[in-house]
């Protein structure tokens, strides 16, 4: 079903159309993409922590900005098959949230960190061909935002998502 979506996203997206954005709660969309992994989480010994407050809104294409969190849960989960934390926090920033999705997994590897959002990057992925966080980027890109990793942590791996609280 995921990967039918994300066809038809990669379609709608060369006619260059989408979804028009309408308010959303970000703490919904969250606990959405981690509901659909708390099985697995608990199976594999991962706590999953949330905190987004529930005030924060802003315009998103609901849809496509859920599975960019489903996508980094996803891989945060297969690289933790033994246990560890996934932590999902946001905060106002001005005109903007910043989100961080921070695990404690053995982190990005060196030798990809440079090219991570292209198409077809993976490496040591058990499941998957290396086109989520290519989409998941250019879904923040769409949103008028940003996706980045945090080259300052030393321990796991964070991922930065900066998305604007308005259109205007």
């Amino acid at each position: 079903r995921r990967m039918q979506q994300m066809l038809q996203e990669l379609m709608d997206a060369g006619r260059g159309r989408g979804a028009e954005p309408e308010m959303c709660r970000l703490h919904d969309i969250v606990r959405a993409a981690c509901a659909e992994f708390a099985g697995t989480a608990e199976a594999q010994a991962v706590a999953i922590d949330t905190q987004v407050a529930d005030e924060i809104e802003l315009p998103l294409e609901r849809a496509r900005m859920e599975r960019v969190f489903l996508n980094l849960i996803d891989n945060a989960l297969e690289v933790m098959p033994k246990g560890g934390r996934l932590t999902i926090s946001a905060q106002t920033d001005g005109p903007a949230v910043l989100v961080r999705v921070q695990d404690t997994g053995p982190g990005v590897a060196p030798e990809i960190r440079a090219r991570l959002f292209q198409p077809f990057v993976t490496a040591g992925k058990k499941h998957g061909v290396g086109l989520g966080l290519a989409f998941s980027h250019q879904t923040v890109l769409d949103h008028g935002g940003e996706l980045s990793i945090d080259a300052s942590i030393r321990e796991g791996a964070c991922f930065l998502i900066r998305l604007p609280l308005s259109t205007a």
